[in-house]
């Protein structure tokens, strides 16, 4: 029979992207087993960044269903899984090492402040698990490193990469590629700012050796302002608007330097090891900005939004300054 493990991973873009160094090591140790991942609805558009071989894919929903949940019950009931690998703490989950005791399930617990998921008495029947403490407002490892130290549980630690985040781009050599995502939360309404955008690609394109991608989400609908032609004067500013997971991946790919809004984009960017300029609302905790700042060996930048769109797109030309 073969041997398999099982991995729970039905969460967000970024989740999953924060996720993927230590999924992709995971399989890699247990290259000889079958692997069967729960992908949620949300973050399965990027399932193709995983290597197929030997590799179910099951769809579900965020939040499982009664089904899902029968047919999760079922799977664990007819597989001897190895290992069973809860990287979305949903509460169904950790029954499950309470009915399956025979099976090893390791998980990230999660302390609030008002409650433990799961209860003290549960995390008993996990085989290891870590604490992400989120009850108070604190400095602590980020997602990336909690699962890391995790998995060290079972399989060798991941060697360091020695990160590359001094370099710095010749003003003069091959120019910067840029992509820029917009997202109304933080950027406001494009159409009542487009002449600001207008203003600040072509000031980062006339200042810095840099080309510019903009990219939107898939929400978004071109309305009154045809950008295309507004931008298309200046052959460094390139519209991209809304883009499938897999063309996203390519634009990423493809990029030296991400600017974005906090969330999918900088995950995805970070795991490329992509030069980053992640943007915070001004209503982040230190707690959860330590949690899910994203891992890249390539340099890391934040700002927080201002409430003047225009300061923030100076934050943003001074960041872009600190790679010259």
């Amino acid at each position: 029979m073969d041997k398999k493990i099982l991995i729970l991973k039905n969460d967000r873009v970024g989740d999953f992207f924060h996720s993927l160094r230590n999924i992709e090591h995971l399989r890699n140790h247990f290259s000889e087993h079958i692997t069967d991942i729960y992908l949620s609805e949300i973050n399965i558009r990027f399932a193709s960044v995983l290597s197929q071989d030997k590799l179910n894919i099951i769809k579900v929903n965020y939040n499982l269903s009664f089904i899902e949940k029968f047919n999760l019950f079922l799977k664990l009931f007819r597989n001897n899984y190895e290992y069973v690998f809860i990287l979305s703490p949903k509460n169904f989950y950790f029954f499950l090492p309470f009915i399956f005791r025979n099976t090893k399930f390791l998980g990230i617990c999660v302390d609030n402040e008002k409650r433990k998921r799961p209860s003290i008495f549960l995390r008993k029947y996990l085989f290891k698990y870590e604490v992400n403490n989120r009850s108070k407002n604190i400095r602590k490892k980020p997602i990336y490193d909690m699962e890391k130290k995790l998995l060290e549980n079972i399989i060798p630690s991941i060697r360091n990469q020695i990160p590359y985040n001094d370099i710095k781009f010749d003003v003069n050599g091959k120019p910067i590629d840029v992509l820029f995502h917009y997202k109304s939360n933080i950027f406001g309404d494009i159409d009542k700012n487009i002449h600001l955008f207008d203003e600040l690609f072509l000031q980062l394109t006339n200042k810095f050796n840099i080309k510019i991608r903009v990219s939107t989400d898939l929400e978004f609908k071109i309305t009154e302002n045809n950008y295309i032609e507004i931008f298309e004067n200046n052959k460094n500013i390139q519209f991209l608007g809304s883009i499938s997971a897999d063309d996203l991946m390519i634009e990423v790919g493809c990029s030296d330097l991400i600017i974005s809004p906090h969330g999918a984009i900088t995950c995805i960017g970070a795991y490329y090891d992509k030069n980053i300029i992640d943007i915070f609302d001004r209503t982040i905790t230190k707690n959860a900005y330590f949690e899910f700042r994203p891992y890249t060996r390539g340099k890391y930048q934040f700002i927080f939004k201002s409430l003047n769109i225009n300061k923030t797109f100076t934050k943003i030309s001074s960041k872009i300054s600190n790679l010259f």
